[in-house]
């Protein structure tokens, strides 16, 4: 099955209309190479297998109908109004369009290639806890003391039955459908996951000039943090302090959320040149709009790619993986541990 990670809506909205195929066309800019004008909403961003779960076969085709019903629906009833200067916010398409931010955060190719690099931290963490004799000793006691709770026989739980748990822990992240498996959970999770602080936050709109548009990539919701000496930090997580959130939804407007989060900078107004390079650096391979332009593809062509979300962006490196596992081992009941 090929799945939608931009919807096909929303790209329609940065089509022109092409003479030649009497059908709505993208102009696709890529890395190294020139503008090319025949990319199709229908299919430029639709994916083989993309939500696949190695475990359930039809969970793929649910997960494109609930996307498609619970997210991008409702935001289709008012997506083309946005560009309209007349355009105002209600408390109704906040909601909807903090939900389709969300999704299309999560459902994002960049999205799905961090869920390998989850799973490749978490491995790691894992094999630092074979090697942490204090850690160790702390599960054997917690263990043992488990068998007692539960009325067994009294025996202490040996290091290597603690370490035999973790290393089938390892064998079971190590498997070639893990990140897969790691990723069809978290887009199921984020589906219902209600993003307060976005939601509350501050609701703007850029403009551009039509001959200078904005460029919608990939991975359209992007990131970035401004410092006190004007350079921009892409890839920050929505909860970070001073964060700013777009979203391109036509050549002329774009999305500019402020979440509810602590700011200590004054603000500056956002240009279409810096939300285009923001697009450029989180996408995987291709950024459109509406018309060839070699300015734009100048600006966008340096920064194609230099943002892969898990590593440079996103990164969820300074989040202690290996204090976490331990605390995720110490909650397992004994038998528990010795299946995993």
């Amino acid at each position: 099955m090929r799945s939608h990670t931009v919807p096909r809506k929303l790209l329609e909205q940065f089509a022109y209309d092409d003479p030649v195929t009497r059908s709505k066309r993208l102009w696709r800019y890529q890395k190294g190479r020139a503008p090319w004008p025949g990319a199709s909403p229908r299919t430029a961003t639709r994916w083989d297998r993309h939500f696949v779960d190695p475990a359930n076969a039809i969970k793929e085709g649910e997960l494109e109908a609930r996307l498609k019903r619970e997210f991008e629906d409702p935001v289709n009833e008012f997506i083309e109004m946005i560009g309209f200067r007349t355009f105002s916010f209600t408390p109704a398409n906040i909601c909807a369009l903090t939900g389709y931010i969300t999704m299309l955060f999560t459902r994002s190719r960049a999205r799905r290639r961090a869920s390998q690099e989850h799973a490749d931290i978490t491995i790691e963490a894992l094999r630092s806890l074979l090697t942490d004799e204090q850690r160790l000793s702390e599960l054997i006691g917690k263990y043992t003391m488990d068998v007692i709770d539960r009325g067994l026989a009294v025996r202490m739980v040996t290091r290597e039955e603690v370490v035999a748990a973790i290393e089938n822990t390892i064998a079971t992240h190590s498997s070639v459908d893990e990140a897969q498996q790691r990723y069809v959970q978290s887009v199921e999770t984020m589906m219902d996951f209600a993003d307060e602080n976005m939601l509350n936050g501050r609701w703007d709109i850029l403009r551009a000039e039509p001959d200078k548009p904005f460029v919608i990539g990939d991975a359209p919701v992007v990131t970035w943090e401004r410092s006190d000496n004007n350079r921009l930090q892409f890839g920050l997580g929505f909860a970070r302090p001073n964060v700013e959130a777009f979203l391109p939804v036509s050549p002329t407007a774009c999305l500019h959320v402020l979440p509810r989060v602590e700011r200590t900078r004054p603000l500056r107004t956002p240009s279409a040149v810096e939300v285009n390079m923001a697009q450029a650096s989180l996408a995987t391979a291709h950024c459109f709009t509406n018309i060839c332009s070699a300015e734009i593809d100048a600006i966008l062509q340096p920064h194609f790619g230099t943002i892969r979300v898990g590593i440079e962006g996103f990164s969820v490196r300074h989040i202690d993986y290996k204090k976490l596992m331990f605390d995720i081992l110490m909650g397992w009941h004994p038998r528990t541990a010795a299946t995993h």
